[in-house]
């Protein structure tokens, strides 16, 4: 299972210090803004091939679990990894868009429609993953109602789909390889919260998927 911390207090102090301090500059809104962000969005979507790099702090209730994160993705397969700080454990989550495997620590397998489905059957609680392939580059997920405030230069501050919250605390720079995508986000929906820090993001390696780990069922 993954760490959990008992200095939840101190750890809560700490990270609403961070989003103080990260919060992204006040601009005003108009016309121009309303247009970068419309081809923010088609950009955005064009850029459905990645393999990030970063790390997350998730908290359940009154637990935190800091937790290094991969995430290689294509428009046919994905694989992302959780993995613990000290060699503590890792989940890996592939799917071939069909059904969803999670690989736990001590190499057990255990298969879901999807990824949310796969992480609640063995821990409780999960990531909105199909939720984040979308906000993690800063445009809502489709075909789903979503409120949401722009930043002056045409990027999401806030977006609200699907009973989640996001605020984005940072982004690339446009000019960078990043192009502007989202380097901090912070997610709530009711006890389960999540700070993401992206480290860098670069282009996809091609993932190799053990067929064999995606049984044909009758």
């Amino acid at each position: 299972m993954l760490v959990s911390s008992s200095k939840i207090g101190l750890l809560l102090l700490l990270l609403l210090a961070v989003i103080g301090c990260s919060s992204l500059p006040e601009v005003a809104l108009d016309e121009q803004s309303r247009d970068r962000w419309s081809q923010y969005q088609l950009e955005a979507g064009r850029f459905n091939h990645w393999d990030l790099h970063g790390r997350a702090a998730i908290f359940v209730n009154d637990e935190v679990h800091n937790v290094g994160l991969k995430w290689n993705r294509n428009p046919e397969t994905f694989e992302m990894i959780l993995e613990a700080p000290f060699g503590q454990g890792m989940f890996r989550l592939q799917s071939n868009r069909k059904l969803v495997n999670l690989t736990l620590p001590d190499g057990q397998v255990v298969y879901g429609e999807d990824a949310e489905e796969a992480l609640i059957k063995v821990i409780g609680w999960s990531i909105p993953v199909s939720g984040l392939e979308f906000w993690i580059r800063g445009i809502p997920q489709k075909d789903g109602d979503a409120n949401y405030d722009l930043n002056g230069d045409g990027r999401l501050k806030s977006l609200l789909q699907n009973g989640w919250r996001i605020n984005y605390l940072d982004y690339f720079e446009p000019q960078g390889p990043a192009k502007g995508l989202p380097r901090k986000m912070y997610l709530k929906r009711n006890d389960l919260a999540i700070k993401i820090v992206i480290e860098h993001w670069q282009k996809p390696k091609t993932i190799e998927i053990d067929s064999g780990l995606f049984p044909e069922f009758n």
